[in-house]
């Protein structure tokens, strides 16, 4: 199960169905329980374990579900797969105290995911998700900014 083709199978049923349709068995069939995961959903920390993995994109899908997802881009080598997508989400409930706008929004994600024995153990993401970040903007200034040193 650690060949290239395999890697990439994990790596789209992990984003389609998991990501996509917030499908936690895709996060249990996909991801170690061990898991590393660095997202601006957890901006002042990694996220450690599936479990906790799970509950924050849960809490993320319940406020802004994705209405479509397309697979833009996904290629891998070795235990590393690169996957780029663009999600089409909705913000139809209250985040981190940021109130719903039921605006629309185009997620554009790349992620950077390392497998062992077919399930994801580490996952970088990184994206271009300006809308997200600027109607989020009064939770991420605190979160990401606040948490950064400051010069003596």
């Amino acid at each position: 199960m650690n060949d290239v083709l395999s890697n990439l199978e994990v790596v789209r049923r992990f984003a389609e169905d998991g990501l996509g349709k917030a499908d936690m068995a895709a996060f249990d069939a996909t991801v170690a329980e061990d898991v590393v995961v660095e997202t601006g959903l957890s901006p002042a920390r990694p996220i450690v374990g599936r479990e906790n993995y799970k509950a924050i994109y849960a809490g993320f899908a319940e406020c802004w579900p994705v209405r479509k997802f397309r697979t833009d881009e996904i290629f891998g080598a070795d235990d590393k797969v690169v996957l780029r997508f663009t999600a089409t989400a909705a913000f139809i409930k209250d985040y981190y105290g940021v109130a719903a706008t039921r605006q629309i929004a185009d997620l554009k994600e790349v992620h950077l995911l390392t497998l062992r024995d077919g399930k994801i153990v580490h996952n970088i993401v990184s994206g271009t998700n300006f809308p997200f970040e600027y109607i989020m903007y009064p939770a991420l200034k605190d979160a990401v900014i606040g948490s950064l040193p400051v010069a003596e």
